[in-house]
């Protein structure tokens, strides 16, 4: 018996994935929940697991074709049955449309790629242990890795895009095509020093990334609102106590956590900043699921933390680590980025003192925090020297008045300025 494969939700937002590679391969055993396929989205590599014990009986899609949620993209024999099966078309990135799969020239085998055999017809020649020991030895993640081991690739030779010279997924892609179209006897080929220019196609994560943000950017009309906070006591607590409950509890608290209960203390008297706009409805959520900003190389994610109402300070900041962290090894799943219903991004993490922040749709509003850096200002008629924090506040104006966004802000500020009064009971 056939049974289709499709591409399921993704989530939020997410309307289309890129097929990364195939994990199983025609005419291949599969066991249920064993990965088939792995497809890139904006957010995040995600593997998609077998329904069914069966055979791969046909992969309607190739690697590196754009596909819609929903799509066929394979057929799994469940029972070994045969029947007529038909190949669908799909459009791939350079916008044309695929043919069916049975007229199109098929790739080696996957089990070919990064043998010792394919390395001789694409006339790479390189010793295993010092590839091996070039993966090792540069700072990437395990996508990264695993696609150099499958092509060959010693890491040491690929010029790393991300910061502190990280090497991403694009980097090692580009080198591969780089690869094919220079001298095959030249393993150690490196983008030259002396070129004036360096021509990036903007292609897989980084496309869909500015597509979605096209779309939110024209779709919302987004005002941002301004306004700084003294985090005089706040920073005194915080010095005071972090390093005591590093020892106790094992985790470094960042101000993070602090922000999350503030906002959330602040909706309570503006719950209209924690919603949705969904067709032409708004959605009020009476939970909050807050999504905080994580940079990876070139790109953003942003993990969601789920129920952040019903947490201390501390289970935010181990939830937030523990999160960071996955999407730092991408290991986020479709779970960990979905349901988000207010975000929170850090600037101040790289310097920044100010931003315009864009809005995850269909949420309503994202706040931008920033550097904390001590200022002069005016105390009881006197110029002192505070720690000062800039807010910046974007907001959907269809849904949220100037007024409701400045008020709710400010709201915001008060419970961090003045911390004492809530601190005891969330930590």
């Amino acid at each position: 018996m056939d049974f289709k494969i499709v591409v399921p939700p993704l989530g939020e937002s997410v309307v289309e994935g890129t097929i990364v590679k195939w994990l199983k391969s025609e005419g291949e055993k599969v066991k249920i929940d064993e990965p088939l396929v792995e497809i890139m989205t904006d957010k995040i590599n995600v593997e998609i697991p077998s329904p069914h014990n069966g055979t791969m009986k046909k992969h309607l899609v190739p690697p590196d074709t754009l596909v819609e949620i929903g799509a066929q993209i394979a057929i799994l024999d469940i029972e070994g049955v045969a029947i007529e099966t038909r190949a669908f078309q799909t459009t791939s990135d350079d916008g044309k449309e695929h043919i069916p799969v049975e007229q199109e020239t098929k790739a080696p085998p996957e089990e070919f790629v990064g043998t010792t055999a394919h390395h001789e017809k694409m006339g790479i020649h390189a010793d295993k242990e010092s590839i091996d020991a070039g993966i090792k030895s540069v700072k990437s993640s395990p996508v990264v890795r695993r696609l150099a081991k499958e092509h060959f690739i010693d890491l040491r030779l690929v010029r790393g895009s991300g910061r502190d010279g990280r090497v991403s997924k694009e980097d090692v892609i580009k080198y591969i095509d780089a690869r094919h179209s220079v001298d095959k006897k030249k393993p150690d080929f490196m983008w030259p020093d002396t070129e004036v220019e360096e021509i990036i196609p903007i292609t897989g994560v980084r496309k869909v990334i500015g597509e979605h943000m096209v779309k939110s950017a024209f779709t919302i009309p987004h005002v941002t609102t301004f306004d700084e906070a003294d985090m005089s006591r706040l920073v005194l607590w915080r010095k005071k106590y972090v390093d005591q409950i590093e020892r106790e509890h094992g985790i470094r608290i960042t101000y993070m956590p602090f922000f999350t209960k503030a906002v959330i203390f602040a909706a309570k008297s503006f719950p209209w900043m924690n919603s949705t706009y969904e067709g032409a409805n708004l959605h009020v959520k009476k939970n909050f699921n807050i999504g905080f900003a994580v940079a990876r190389d070139n790109s953003l994610i942003v993990p969601v933390v789920k129920n952040c109402e019903q947490k201390s300070i501390l289970q935010l900041a181990k939830e937030m680590k523990a999160l960071g962290e996955k999407a730092n090894s991408d290991n986020l799943g479709i779970g960990d980025i979905t349901g988000g219903t207010f975000t929170i991004t850090n600037a101040g993490m790289f310097g920044a003192t100010a931003s315009t922040p864009i809005i995850a749709q269909p949420q309503v509003a994202i706040l931008g925090v920033h550097k904390i850096t001590d200022k002069p200002v005016v105390r009881d008629g006197e110029i002192v020297i505070r720690p000062m924090l800039n807010f910046g506040l974007s907001f959907d104006h269809r849904i949220i008045d100037g007024g409701y966004a400045v008020q709710f802000l400010r709201r915001v500020i008060e419970y961090l300025e003045d911390p004492d009064g809530w601190l005891i009971g969330v930590i």
